[in-house]
């Protein structure tokens, strides 16, 4: 099955949404999902699984996670302890260059977490009760549909980012602590340093030392999609990039992220885009 995605209108005027104090249950959990937008949570209580990118770790009540455009994440309830949070995703086109200051400044935690592999942060306990003010601010916002709200939500997002910024990257680093097996954190380090080649279940199965049926299983259950859909996935977010990226023609791309069939290529590519590569590059070069 063709793994669920959340899905933003690339072309709406006003790219924000806000998912407030949304509390989710196994029967709800967020699907696996990758987008372009960005995305702040907030819990404000329980616990859940996140999986973003290649990390497999635990949130819990005061985490915030940063989660960057384009990178497949997934987080599953625990049942024991159901998981209220807010979600807020936005566009960076929000952020619009000034004179004065770059708009990637705004971005600061996302870029450097990114980096680090570290999408997990906390505030101080005196500085919880000030972030949860600024999103209740939001939120109250997005629903008055009152005079100049756009401008509104737009400073208001920025105000919660640059907050963010100073009490997220000044503290330290707030570990991960591995939900899943040892092997799959393995495997999934061993895909991302070989898209450009064969990747095999069977193969995959042997580097995790356990049988394919068990890989398959335990993979599924923790990723959110099959290892086939994750690494089609992957292959198609490096596409992505060299596009934005690079200037070789689109064929040494494809071959470049594992696909050897230029018609595949495309078709795998305008599945999970919506667009054709020659029309996601030009996007960029407009």
């Amino acid at each position: 099955m063709e793994p669920v995605r959340k899905t933003f209108d690339s072309e709406k005027d006003f790219p924000f949404f806000i998912a407030y104090k949304d509390t989710k249950t196994p029967n709800r959990e967020l699907p696996d999902h990758l987008h372009d937008w960005y995305e702040i949570v907030y819990v404000y209580q329980g616990k859940g699984t996140f999986f973003i990118d290649q990390n497999l770790f635990q949130a819990e009540q005061g985490d915030i996670i940063t989660i960057p455009g384009n990178t497949i994440h997934r987080v599953i309830p625990t049942a024991e302890n159901l998981i209220t949070s807010t979600a807020i995703f936005f566009s960076p086109i929000l952020l619009q260059r000034s004179v004065f200051w770059d708009s990637q400044s705004y971005l600061r935690l996302f870029e450097e977490g990114k980096g680090r592999k570290n999408y997990r942060h906390r505030l101080e306990q005196k500085n919880r009760a000030q972030l949860e003010m600024y999103i209740d601010q939001l939120w109250e916002e997005e629903k008055e549909k009152r005079i100049d709200q756009r401008q509104m939500l737009a400073l208001l997002l920025q105000q919660i980012l640059l907050f963010l910024n100073r009490n997220c990257l000044k503290s330290e680093r707030v570990g991960h602590h591995n939900a899943g097996p040892v092997w799959i954190n393995q495997v999934l380090d061993y895909i991302e340093l070989n898209l450009e080649n064969e990747l095999e279940l069977n193969n995959l199965a042997k580097i995790a030392a356990v049988s394919p049926a068990h890989f398959s299983r335990v993979f599924k259950k923790l990723i959110g999609m099959n290892v086939t859909e994750y690494i089609t996935t992957k292959r198609i977010i490096m596409a992505k990039n060299l596009l934005q990226e690079q200037k070789e023609n689109i064929a040494l791309i494809a071959e470049q992220c594992g696909f050897n069939s230029m018609p595949h290529f495309y078709r795998t590519f305008k599945r999970l885009t919506s667009v054709t590569p020659a029309a996601y590059r030009s996007s960029f070069a407009e």
